[in-house]
């Protein structure tokens, strides 16, 4: 924009409650064991120009973080909520923000519940044989059998499978019966069924039964890429800790599916995401189909508003202490939905 570092007076900082608290300086011990206290999760106002911090703007201006819910809940969850405008909903949304964990959000304006789960970093494309992040030549899009077309970010020569890929090359290979209900790829004998084209990219490598999705050299491809077993269960449990949580809040709001109006998805992930597949993994409810609106990155969207208004941050703060936090590793119904989500 062409402005000068020294001439920004004030900054405003949205995040997890961890992010935060390494910006402020604050310990984050407690954070990590439990009962997993932070030390602040309210609004913040601080000079810049304190010592350790690392903020780059005039020394005399003033820096903001968004106020949390709990250790677990943070900044960046509590200015999607505001950028949506759930807050002040009539009927009833959520709020699902897909990463390596999962904040989800539900209520309107009588009341918000909220929850995190530890969906692990598969949705991010790790610990998956050829997961990388959502970089050019990713694959993001698979198209159904037997061709399995993809394509990929900036239509680049394929590097790996990144999250919203990986959803959509399960759910196509559920489609086409090579993946059943429990997760299981077909084996040897199966195969021979699905003819050749199929047959010839289910294979076992190193030990393990694989999907062939990119043969080495195809498309430009330095080496061919892959859908593992231990690929397919790091979704499972990915997607069934997002979809445990959904139903917990559910529950413990005494809502139910069929009274959600609307569905947020937040974030990079959730923003390329396709919703069918997203819907055939298990991982969105069916009751969500044609109520699910992308609303990217909504929390730089609600850092946006809190910048540009104080009543804005004022009304953040009071969001903030509005959202009643569940904690789902003491409830043994969480555990429960898990397992029973683990299939597809």
């Amino acid at each position: 924009a062409g402005i000068k570092n020294e001439d920004i007076y004030a900054a405003v900082f949205t995040g997890n409650t961890t992010m935060l608290h390494f910006l402020l300086g604050l310990e984050t011990e407690s954070i990590a064991v439990s009962p997993f206290i932070p030390v602040t999760t309210r609004l913040n106002i601080f000079k810049s120009g304190l010592s350790g911090m690392s903020v780059d703007m005039n020394k005399n201006g003033a820096g903001v973080t968004f106020p949390g819910v709990s250790a677990y809940i943070g900044g960046d969850t509590v200015a999607a909520v505001l950028s949506s405008g759930m807050y002040g909903r009539e009927g009833t949304a959520l709020l699902i923000d897909i990463g390596t964990n999962g904040e989800i959000v539900l209520g309107d304006k009588n009341g918000m519940f909220a929850c995190s789960t530890a969906a692990g970093p598969a949705f991010e494309g790790a610990n998956i044989k050829n997961g990388v992040g959502g970089v050019r030549g990713a694959i993001d899009t698979v198209g159904p059998g037997p061709a399995f077309k993809y394509t990929t970010i900036g239509n680049a020569s394929p590097v790996g499978i990144c999250g919203s890929g990986l959803i959509d090359a399960v759910a196509r290979l559920i489609d086409a019966g090579i993946i059943d209900e429990t997760g299981r790829l077909a084996d040897e004998e199966e195969a021979a069924g699905f003819g050749r084209n199929i047959e010839k990219r289910l294979a076992v490598i190193d030990g393990t039964r694989t999907f062939i999705l990119v043969p080495e050299g195809e498309n430009g491809a330095s080496g061919q890429i892959v859908i593992t077993q231990k690929d397919i269960r790091e979704l499972q449990n990915a997607k069934a800790a997002i979809a445990a949580g959904i139903e917990t809040l559910i529950e413990v709001s005494g809502k139910t599916g069929g009274s959600v109006a609307k569905v947020y998805l937040a974030g990079g992930f959730g923003s390329n995401i396709k919703v069918e597949s997203a819907l055939k993994t298990g991982l969105l409810p069916r009751w969500a189909e044609g109520r699910i609106e992308a609303v990217g990155n909504a929390a730089g969207a609600g850092a946006a508003e809190g910048l540009l208004s104080a009543d804005m941050l004022d009304l953040a703060g009071n969001i903030g202490k509005s959202i009643r936090y569940v904690e789902l590793s003491a409830r043994a119904d969480f555990a429960e939905k898990y397992v029973d989500n683990m299939f597809f």
